[in-house]
């Protein structure tokens, strides 16, 4: 493959822009050819003004929850007619969860000469992961060369469920997406003390998040999940006043970043994260990060020096007062995060290009 362009089928559902999109662009960038293969629409499609898309009907959400239906079917069919006819050196499965194993082995009987890899930001292990919904993808564990896991622990899932070979691939900020905004250009609504865009858990979160405001900080709060907590919070929270709490994206992600004093970082407990993708963002975007601790993490940034971590809701509030009556250490914080994701290549392109090395060739993993 070192003699020619390399082709790349990158299969999975092209929802959002910062998963197989920005990877694709990445490969391309490097040199690669890329074929995407989605199913979005098939499914689902976007209303104006909505963060979150819709499906199609009621029947089209009952087959993507349970893989099994007419427009299941129909993606299958094109997937198999198209990888016939790009015929890649390498498949590339991301959180992929429709498709079955018998189509995999279709492929792969199809594909004699591709490496074939499979990588999930998410959890396929969680015990809390909803029931069945990853049963096509650790069943296909077996199929594939070479494997790609989110976080460390996954490594040993991986081999556990069969795989011989498996990776780690860290999640990555998008240089043309993940940039700092000039104070004057942000609409004043993202402006605040403090901000966390991320999803609702009941991991403690909402507690800190009261705690912040009832120290007197001005809270922003985005994220998906949000109103599912609404009925839970007691008639005193100081949250209710933030509802409806929705996602924000692309630009106004931005801003709600670059908005803020301070940036929090929560770390998902359901998917038993020990960094997450916002680790990587936060910084990219010139804002201060202040997250939970894990040691993870503290290999990656300088604490106190590139980024601030917390173990608890009193250190938390700590540091915060530290960093918001301290504007010249939270630049310096900031400007070093910032030096630190580009160094270390915590950019989608030197992910991809890592990606590719760990790949290799069809020899590396005994001609399988």
């Amino acid at each position: 493959m070192e003699d020619k362009k390399i082709k790349i089928l990158v299969v999975g559902d092209f929802m959002w822009p910062w998963y197989q999109d920005s990877c694709s662009d990445a490969l391309e960038n490097l040199g690669c050819i890329v074929e995407r293969f989605g199913w979005f629409k098939d499914f689902r499609y976007w209303v104006e003004n909505k963060s979150e898309p819709r499906f199609h009907t009621f029947f089209h959400r009952i087959q993507y929850r349970f893989h099994f239906g007419p427009v299941v079917w129909k993606v299958k069919r094109r997937l198999l007619i198209r990888s016939k006819k790009f015929q890649p050196d390498i498949v590339w499965f991301y959180n992929v969860k429709l498709i079955s194993p018998r189509v995999l082995g279709k492929l792969r009987k199809e594909l004699t000469n591709a490496i074939f890899a499979q990588y999930s930001n998410d959890n396929p292990f969680s015990t809390a992961a909803k029931l069945g919904i990853w049963k096509n993808y650790i069943n296909s564990i077996k199929l594939f060369d070479v494997h790609f896991a989110y976080r460390f622990q996954n490594l040993e899932d991986y081999r556990n469920y069969g795989s011989e070979k498996a990776f780690l691939l860290r999640s990555y900020f998008v240089p043309e997406v993940d940039f700092p905004v000039p104070e004057n250009d942000i609409p004043e609504k993202f402006k605040c003390d403090v901000v966390f865009a991320g999803h609702y858990e009941e991991d403690g979160r909402v507690e800190m998040l009261e705690a912040i405001c009832r120290a007197g900080y001005k809270l922003n709060l985005f994220g998906g999940s949000w109103n599912e907590s609404y009925r839970k919070l007691k008639p005193n929270s100081p949250l209710l006043s933030l509802f409806p709490i929705c996602p924000v994206t692309n630009e106004e992600y931005r801003y709600a970043i670059c908005g803020s004093k301070v940036a929090l970082c929560f770390l998902s407990t359901l998917n038993r994260d020990s960094y997450t993708r916002r680790n990587f963002q936060i910084p990219a975007m010139k804002t201060v990060m202040l997250s939970q601790f894990t040691e993870d993490l503290v290999s990656l940034f300088k604490p106190d020096l590139e980024a601030v971590f917390f173990n608890n809701e009193v250190e938390l509030l700590e540091k915060i007062h530290l960093l918001i009556s301290d504007e010249k250490l939270r630049r310096e914080i900031a400007e070093k995060g910032f030096i630190r994701v580009y160094e270390s290549g915590h950019d989608v392109k030197s992910r991809m290009n890592v990606w590719l090395k760990q790949i290799g060739n069809k020899k590396k993993y005994g001609g399988k």
